[in-house]
């Protein structure tokens, strides 16, 4: 019998809180739906329902992402109704089938369709006619949430008609946007067929905001022409007050879950916000920040603090915060009333070691303190003394430090002393 992970089950109880009552607009490609990934992520997405999100899916057919002017013609119309009519059917079939080999296996969840988008002419482009080929030119935003309120799955195809009754594909993509963007949605979800979005070391990149994305499209080369437009349609989303946009890979089992569930996730967010802003603490992050340092503190890595030595100095501490969760922290005191300013209980969560939030918050730290017209910056630590070394402090002999640190260095404790100047 496999064990019931516990410790992962608590860390995403804060996300189902969150989300509770959000819109989420989701894609779903043509590639996914013609595979057989599409049971395991209607399975998700049904998950994601259960537990109180509303969901707007937005399926794809036929020259989903074609590059230049794209022209529909009556024949290749008539090709596509039939094609996104078999979609329809197929997705509304496995929504009705419920959660397969689960206790809600069989439960019926209701997928609504209808004439939410209104569409026009894209008209000649670079000397083409069109034809079928046409652009949202308006979304019944007010509709699909009576719907969202109803407690139904809202399922749009890339096909709408227009004022006059005449009958237009629209590229998916441009459909979930305008969607997304018209309510506004929470989230905008690209389920992308490519693979994870990584940086030039094959990490893969976790955030970006606006000014991140753009510098990327412009210095990145390699980037498909594919993954770019996913770029662009998201900067254009956050700009259209849709605060987060989600791009995953459908070659990642279970991403949208990993996604939305987990400290770490597994895709790229891209925001209109910095997310992990650096931020003065409150009264509010005290748990937080005692969860965050307990396993250090555990280890003797950080000097044990109670909750009530934190509370008293919150006013000292700064935070990053990543949905709702202290995921780094650090305290700067200055030592009686020298030039001398203690940074202490410096902590970032292990998932989150690798993305610079600790060269970050020791940057802000040390501004603080130059603002404050402190000169120099001690560490006592017995862990980080290589990371710190990089970040331009130098080991220093006891005698270096101000007298009433002299006295009260714990000599059983031995930890390294770094200083760094400031002026």
């Amino acid at each position: 019998m496999d064990p019931f992970n516990i410790d992962t089950f608590r860390s995403a109880a804060p996300y189902i809180y969150a989300h509770q009552g959000r819109v989420f607009v989701v894609t779903i490609s043509r590639a996914t739906a013609e595979s057989g990934k599409l049971s395991e992520l209607v399975q998700d997405l049904a998950l994601l329902h259960t537990l109180g999100i509303k969901l707007v899916l937005v399926y794809a057919a036929g020259i989903e992402l074609a590059e230049g002017p794209n022209c529909v013609d009556a024949a290749r119309m008539q090709s596509l109704q039939s094609e996104i009519a078999a979609q329809r059917t197929q997705l509304e079939s496995l929504f009705s089938a419920g959660l397969i080999n689960t206790p809600m296996a069989g439960m019926k969840l209701r997928v609504v369709s209808g004439n939410f988008i209104h569409a026009k002419p894209a008209g000649i482009i670079d000397g083409v006619d069109s034809q079928h080929y046409g652009e949202v030119r308006r979304v019944d935003s007010d509709a699909i949430q009576a719907q969202l309120s109803a407690n139904n799955i809202v399922l749009l195809s890339p096909t709408a008609y227009s004022p006059s009754g005449e009958y237009f594909y629209i590229d998916a993509l441009n459909v979930a946007v305008a969607v997304a963007t018209s309510m506004p949605a929470d989230k905008l979800i690209f389920m992308m067929d490519e693979k994870t979005l990584q940086a030039s070391r094959g990490q893969r990149l976790k955030h970006l905001n606006l000014n991140q994305a753009q510098n990327l499209l412009q210095r990145r080369k390699s980037i498909s022409s594919i993954v770019r437009r996913y770029i662009n349609l998201a900067i254009d989303t956050c700009l259209s007050h849709v605060p987060r946009v989600h791009l995953l890979s459908t070659t990642v089992r279970g991403a949208l879950l990993h996604e939305l569930f987990s400290h770490a996730g597994c895709g790229t967010l891209i925001s209109a916000d910095d997310y992990d802003d650096i931020r003065p603490a409150t009264i509010e992050d005290v748990g937080g920040i005692m969860s965050l340092i307990k396993p250090s503190q555990e280890s003797g890595s950080l000097v044990s603090r109670s909750e009530e030595q934190i509370e008293r100095d919150i006013h000292s501490y700064d935070v990053i915060e990543r949905d709702g969760f202290v995921i780094a922290c650090a305290t700067l005191q200055q030592i009686n009333d020298s030039v001398y300013a203690e940074v202490a209980c410096f902590a970032v969560h292990p998932d989150f070691q690798k993305e610079g939030h600790g060269s970050r918050l020791i940057k802000h730290v040390e501004q603080k303190a130059q603002a404050q017209g402190l000169q120099h910056i001690l560490v006592l630590t017995t862990k980080a003394l290589h990371w710190f070394h990089e970040q331009g402090y130098q080991t220093q002999a006891i005698k270096k430090l101000p007298i009433a640190k002299q006295k009260a260095y714990n000599y059983q404790r031995n930890s390294r002393i770094l200083i760094k100047s400031i002026v």
